[in-house]
């Protein structure tokens, strides 16, 4: 079974307003998210304030749950859904219980390059998480990503427990493999799956005709 795991806390301080709700392209930021993540998924749950749950949502494929600990960060959001994926029913072959994991704040999100994380995971049973490479970057680019659930469960848990909050890290825990920048580029030539938004300037960014586009 594949879920998706849209990441929607945060307090959106750097934006100034509530980002997740700012307009691109005349969808809101999280509904554009999660529809991406919704070609891939059979599953979608978005982890964060219940406000973020937007009253036209009625697909009940998608599943808003509010963070137990709201100011607690990512990596606290996605190991309390992590392990409620791992409650539920054992799927007849666990390894190939998947989820694939974004920001609320991700919207241009390519579901191609989604997909083919995701068959790159399912293709290698011995490979826990895979990333996409990001030549230049000041850091290591965890989201989105592709992971297996049963080991994904344990390293958060196991992240956590050390005080340890870090979605970079926890990504280090993990056997990883990463697209390289060729491969997933030539289907978001502009590279707009890795563009996420902390401030307005970010969305000026991702509008149409503005300077500045990843690529």
């Amino acid at each position: 079974m594949i879920t998706g795991i849209v990441l929607a806390g945060g307090a959106s301080r750097r934006f100034g307003t509530d980002k997740l709700a700012a307009e691109l392209d005349g969808a809101t930021l999280l509904s554009r998210a999660i529809g991406a993540v919704r070609a891939v998924a059979g599953q979608v749950i978005v982890a964060g304030s219940e406000q973020d749950g937007s009253p036209g949502d009625q697909d009940e494929a998608v599943i808003f749950v509010a963070d137990r600990e709201p100011s607690a960060g990512p990596l606290v959001a996605l190991a309390d859904v992590l392990a409620s994926l791992a409650r539920a029913p054992a799927a007849a072959d666990p390894r190939h219980d998947l989820a694939v994991v974004v920001g609320g704040d991700m919207p241009r999100l390519v579901p191609a390059v989604l997909s083919r994380m995701l068959e790159r995971l399912n293709s290698d049973v011995d490979v826990e998480a895979v990333l996409l490479e990001a030549p230049g970057a000041r850091r290591r680019q965890v989201l989105p990503l592709a992971l297996r659930v049963e080991p994904a469960t344990r390293a958060a848990a196991a992240a956590i427990e050390r005080g340890d909050r870090s979605l970079v890290r926890f990504a280090d825990r993990l056997v990883t493999a990463e697209l390289v920048s060729r491969e997933w580029r030539a289907l978001d030539p502009a590279g707009d799956s890795l563009a996420d938004i902390d401030t307005p300037g970010d969305l000026d960014r991702l509008r149409p005709g503005r300077p500045g586009r990843m690529g």
